[in-house]
C-alpha cells in the first residue's frame, strides 16, 4: 500500500475515532453562554450580537433542518463535533507533511520503522489536541470556536500543500484557496486571520533567500497584507458601501475582474495572483450580506438592527464595544477594574502576572500539563497529565528547529500570533466574567503539532543512539515509542478529561429556561440580566416556540435605543408589544439622566385583586395590605462625582413599569442585581426563579413569599433532569446555575416552619386545592432539596446549611440534620476561626439546634479565644 492511500486511511480513522468520542460526549441540547443565542439565530436566520457570524449561521441553519435529533440544539451541536473531528484529522495530515518536509525523502521509500514513527507520531499529536481541555470543551457545544479551529487547520494544511507542490504548474491554486478561506473565515471569526503571518513566512522561505534585508521586507509585507485585509476590506468595504451604496462595491468587483483579465492576458503572474486573491477575499466576505438582508426582514432576534447602511457599518465594525489601547495595560476607568488594578505595582507587573500568566500560561498548562479541577480559577496541576504532553511538545519543537528550522519558524509564528500576540492585543481587564481559554485554541493547535513531531524525533534519537541497522529491532522500537505516546499521553489525557467533558446527559440549560418562563403568568414582561438568563429563554421561545407570550427584556440591551424601539413596536411570535410613554425619538436617543431618589406611584389595576385572591386561596397572611397603587422610592442606578443618575436601562425599567403595570404581570429574573430594580426590591414576591412585582411593601427587601405559589413551581412545574444522577456530569456553569435552587427550597421551608401547626392550601395535580400541615410540608421540602441537590455535589452557603439544621431540629427530625452538620464541619476544617468567624458561629448554632451542646460549647470557646474583643457579645449569643 503506497503512502498516499495509507495516509488517507489513517486520516479517515482519526476523523471517525475523534467523532465517536465527541459525539458520545456531545451536549444533548444547547449550553449556557452564547450557545442558545447562536442556535436560535441559526435556526431562524436572526441577527446575533456584533460582529455576527453569517457563514456559521447558514451552516447551522442547514443542519437544523436535518432530522437527526428531535432537539434542534443537538442538530447544531453536531456541527461542532464534525468540525472538531475534521480538525483532528487535519492535525494528523499536517504533522505527516511536516515530517515529510524535514526528512526530505519520498514517503513511499520509508522503511517500516520510519512509517510507524511518522504516522504514529502524527496520530499522537492529533489525539493530543482532541483530548485537550479547551478544544474538547469547544467540540461538544455550539459555538464559533470549533469552526475557527477547523478553518485555521485547513489554511495551514493548504499552505503546506502549496509548499510541497511549488513550483509545479497549478500550485498557485492552493494559495488562492487559502485566500478564499481567509475571506470565508471573516464570516465565522476574525481569529483565523492570525494564520496569515505563518502563510507569508512560508511563502518567503520558499521563494526568497533569507537575509536581514529580505526578512525585514517580508515582515513589512505581512503587516501590510494583514492591514489590507483587516482595514482595507473588513473595515473599509462597509465604508465604501455607506458612501457609495451598492454601485460602489459593484464597481470595485468589476475593476478587479478587469485587472485579473488584463494580468492574465499580459502574463503578469504575481499581479494576477494578487488581484485574484483580493477578489476571493471579497467574495468570501459577501457572506455578510446575510446580515443586511435578514435585518430588513425583521426577525425576532435582530440585535443592533443593521438594516441601514450606517447601522450595518457600525455592526460589522463592532462599534458598540468601543476601543481599547495596547498600552497602558491597566486602561479601564471602571471602578471594579480600578479596584483590581491596585493589586499590581505597574503595568508590566499586571501584564506578566495577570494577562500573560493567569490568562494564558495557566490555560496553556491546563491543556498539556493538567488542570487541577473543573472550576473557575483552577490552577495547573502536574499530577493530572504528569506534564508529558508538554515535555514531549517542547522536545518536538527543539527537534523541529534542529531538523528544519524554516517550517519550525512557520509553526512558531502561528503559535506566537495566536498566543502571546493575542494576549497583547486583547489587553483584558480583571476580572473577566468567565474563563477565556477558548480564545487561545489556535496556539494549542500549533503546540500539538510539536507533540507529534516529538514522538517521531524520540524514535529517531533512540535509533541513532542504538546505531542498529536491524530493521526488526528498529520496528519494535518505533512501535514502543508510539505505543508509549498513545498510552501515556493520549490515553492519560482521555482518562483525565473524559468525565469533565462528558455533557451527554446535561439538560440544565433547557430546564433552566423552561422553569423561568413557566414561572410567569400569561403575557408577562420579564426583566433579565445577562447571557445565562436571556439566551436560554430566546432558544426556547424562538426554536421550541415555548411561552412566546412572555416578553423578555434584557437589561444590558435596554441601554440601547434600537432595542427599546423593538420592544415598543414589534410583536415577535405574536407576543404583545410593550407600551412606552416616551416618543420614538426619545427612546432612540436614550441616555443618562441626572435625578434624585423620588417617591412614585403607579396604578395597580388588577394586581391588587389577584394578590388578595392568591392569599385567600392558599390561606396565608400578607406582610402588609395590598394597595391600589404600586408605590416605591425610585433609586438611581449609579452615582458619579456626588451626583446620581438613571442609566438608560433604569429609565427603560421605569417606563415599562409605569406604562404596563396593572395591565400585564411584571417579573424580575432571580439573577437580576438589586441595583437594576430601581428601588422595587420591597415590592417583590419570590415565586421561584423569578420575583413578581406586587402592590405591597415588605418589611425587608425580597422577603415576601407565597408558599403555595413557590411550592407549586418547585414541586409541580420545574424540571431538574439528571441534577442528582451520579453518572451524569454537570459542568461548572450548570452547577452554578443549579446552585440557585437549594436556597429556594430552604426559603420555602423557613416560611412553612414559621407556623408548623397551621395548614396551607396547595394546588394538587388535579387542580383541586389540598390542605397540608405546614410543619410536615417543610420537612418534605427539605427532603426534596437534599434528594435533588446532594450536598457533596452542590455546596451551599454555610448559613443556608445552618438554617436547614435549625428547621429539621425544630420539627423533630434531628437525624436528618446530621448531613448538613457534617457539611459544616468539613467546610470549617478547611477554614480558620479568625478568617471566617461567622462560619464557626453557624456551626455552633447547628450543634445546639441538634442538641449537641458540648460540641457547641467547644466551638464557642474557640471563638472567644480567637476573638477576645468580642467575648461579651459571644456570651450573650451563647445564651
Amino acid at each position: 500500500m503506497n503512502h498516499r492511500k495509507l495516509n488517507r486511511i489513517i486520516a479517515a480513522v482519526m476523523f471517525l475515532a475523534a467523532e465517536i468520542v465527541f459525539f458520545s460526549t456531545m451536549a444533548p441540547t444547547f449550553s449556557f453562554w452564547d450557545c442558545g443565542e447562536v442556535i436560535a439565530t441559526s435556526r431562524t436566520l436572526g441577527i446575533p450580537h456584533p460582529p455576527g457570524a453569517p457563514l456559521f449561521l447558514l451552516i447551522g441553519h442547514l443542519f437544523s433542518q436535518i432530522p437527526l435529533f428531535h432537539d434542534i440544539g443537538a442538530r447544531i451541536n453536531l456541527v461542532s463535533t464534525l468540525e472538531s473531528s475534521a480538525t483532528v484529522m487535519l492535525v494528523y495530515l499536517i504533522i505527516v507533511r511536516l515530517i515529510t518536509i524535514y526528512r526530505g525523502s519520498d514517503p513511499d521509500k520509508w522503511s517500516v520503522p520510519e512509517m510507524i514513527s511518522a504516522y504514529g507520531g502524527a496520530v499522537v499529536g492529533g489525539f493530543a489536541l482532541a483530548f485537550s481541555d479547551s478544544f474538547w470543551f469547544n467540540a461538544v457545544e455550539t459555538g464559533l470556536w470549533a469552526a475557527s479551529s477547523f478553518i485555521t487547520a485547513t489554511i495551514v494544511w493548504m499552505m503546506l500543500c502549496w509548499y510541497e507542490e511549488d513550483p509545479a504548474p497549478g500550485s498557485e491554486r492552493w494559495l488562492l484557496a487559502v485566500m478564499y478561506m481567509f475571506g470565508l473565515s471573516i464570516g465565522v471569526h476574525l481569529l483565523c486571520l492570525l494564520a496569515l503571518f505563518a502563510l507569508v513566512l512560508l511563502y518567503y522561505f520558499k521563494k526568497y533567500e533569507v537575509n536581514l534585508r529580505s526578512f525585514s521586507l517580508m515582515v513589512l509585507f505581512s503587516l501590510a497584507l494583514f492591514f489590507l485585509i483587516y482595514r482595507g476590506i473588513i473595515k473599509e468595504l462597509p465604508v465604501l458601501l455607506v458612501r457609495t451604496s451598492w454601485w460602489g462595491v459593484g464597481t470595485l468587483v468589476i475593476l478587479l475582474v478587469i485587472g485579473i483579465h488584463y494580468s492574465h492576458r499580459s502574463r503578469q503572474v504575481l499581479l494576477n495572483l494578487g488581484l485574484m486573491s483580493v477578489l476571493l477575499l471579497v467574495l468570501g466576505y459577501t457572506s455578510y450580506m446575510l446580515i443586511f438582508v435578514r435585518a430588513h426582514a425583521g426577525p425576532p432576534i435582530n440585535e443592533n438592527n443593521p438594516s441601514t447602511l450606517d447601522a450595518f457599518f457600525s455592526y460589522v465594525n463592532r462599534e458598540q464595544y468601543g476601543e481599547w489601547p495596547l498600552w497602558p495595560r491597566r486602561w479601564s476607568p471602571e471602578p471594579v477594574h480600578q479596584y483590581f488594578y491596585e493589586k499590581y505595582s505597574s503595568d508590566l507587573e499586571y501584564f506578566f502576572s495577570y494577562q500573560l500568566s493567569h490568562m494564558y500560561l495557566r490555560y496553556f498548562g491546563w491543556q498539556f500539563i493538567g488542570r487541577s479541577a473543573d472550576i473557575e480559577g483552577a490552577i495547573v496541576d502536574w499530577s493530572r497529565l504528569w506534564g508529558l504532553p508538554f515535555l514531549v511538545g517542547v522536545a518536538g519543537a527543539a527537534a523541529h528547529f534542529r531538523r528544519h528550522w524554516k517550517t519550525a519558524m512557520v509553526v512558531s509564528a502561528l503559535f506566537v500570533m495566536t498566543g502571546l500576540v493575542l494576549v497583547l492585543y486583547l489587553n483584558q481587564t480583571e476580572p473577566q466574567p468567565r474563563e477565556r481559554d477558548y480564545s487561545y485554541v489556535g496556539s494549542f493547535f500549533a503546540f500539538a503539532l510539536w507533540i507529534g513531531i516529538g514522538i517521531e524525533s524520540l524514535f529517531t534519537s533512540l535509533a541513532e543512539k542504538m546505531k542498529s541497522g536491524d530493521l526488526r529491532r528498529n520496528t519494535w522500537v518505533a512501535i514502543g515509542v508510539v505505543a508509549a505516546g498513545l498510552f501515556l499521553i493520549d490515553g492519560r489525557m482521555l482518562l483525565a478529561n473524559y468525565r469533565t467533558h462528558d455533557r451527554s446527559g446535561n439538560y440544565v440549560p433547557w430546564d433552566w429556561a423552561w422553569n423561568i418562563l413557566q414561572s410567569c403568568e400569561k403575557d408577562a414582561i420579564l426583566f433579565t440580566n445577562g447571557d445565562n438568563d436571556t439566551f436560554p429563554l430566546w432558544y426556547l421561545q424562538e426554536v421550541e416556540r415555548i411561552r412566546t407570550d412572555v416578553r423578555v427584556v434584557n437589561l444590558s440591551l435596554a441601554n440601547t435605543g434600537w432595542y427599546l424601539l423593538q420592544l415598543k413596536h414589534e410583536s415577535p411570535r405574536g407576543a404583545k408589544p410593550i407600551s412606552f410613554t416616551m416618543s420614538d425619538a426619545d427612546l432612540a436617543g436614550v441616555t443618562y439622566m441626572p435625578v434624585d431618589s423620588i417617591d412614585v406611584a403607579v396604578s395597580a389595576g388588577i394586581e391588587q385583586r389577584k394578590l388578595l385572591q392568591d392569599a385567600r386561596r392558599s390561606g396565608v397572611s400578607l406582610p402588609s395590605s395590598p394597595s391600589d397603587s404600586l408605590r416605591w422610592r425610585l433609586r438611581p442606578g449609579i452615582t458619579y462625582k456626588g451626583d446620581t443618575y438613571l442609566r438608560p436601562q433604569d429609565i427603560a425599567v421605569f417606563e415599562i413599569v409605569a406604562a404596563n403595570y396593572g395591565q400585564r404581570p411584571i417579573y424580575f429574573a432571580l439573577t437580576v442585581d438589586p441595583e437594576g430594580m430601581i428601588g422595587l426590591d420591597k415590592q417583590l414576591r419570590l415565586d421561584g426563579l423569578v420575583y413578581k412585582v406586587v402592590p405591597l411593601t415588605s418589611r425587608t427587601p425580597m422577603s415576601f413569599v407565597d408558599p403555595a405559589t413557590l411550592y407549586g413551581n418547585l414541586f409541580r412545574t420545574y424540571r431538574y433532569r439528571n441534577s442528582s444522577t451520579p453518572g451524569v456530569n454537570i459542568e461548572e456553569t450548570s452547577r452554578n446555575m443549579l446552585g440557585n435552587y437549594p436556597p429556594l427550597f430552604v426559603r420555602l421551608a423557613m416560611e412553612l416552619s414559621s407556623s408548623p401547626e397551621d395548614t396551607v392550601s396547595l394546588p394538587a395535580p388535579s387542580g383541586a386545592p389540598v390542605e397540608k400541615q405546614r410543619g410536615q410540608l417543610a420537612l418534605q421540602v427539605l427532603d426534596r432539596s437534599g434528594a435533588l441537590f446532594p450536598l457533596q455535589r452542590y455546596p451551599v452557603n454555610p448559613q443556608l446549611a445552618g438554617s436547614a439544621v435549625s428547621i429539621y431540629s425544630s420539627l423533630g427530625a434531628k437525624e436528618k440534620a446530621y448531613p448538613y452538620i457534617h457539611y459544616l464541619e468539613l467546610v470549617a476544617a478547611e477554614s480558620d476561626v479568625r478568617q471566617d468567624p461567622e462560619l464557626f458561629y453557624t456551626l455552633a448554632r447547628a450543634y445546639r439546634s441538634a442538641g449537641r451542646d458540648r460540641e457547641a460549647a467547644v466551638v464557642m470557646e474557640g471563638l472567644k479565644k480567637a476573638l477576645p474583643a468580642m467575648r461579651k457579645q459571644l456570651d450573650s449569643l451563647k445564651q
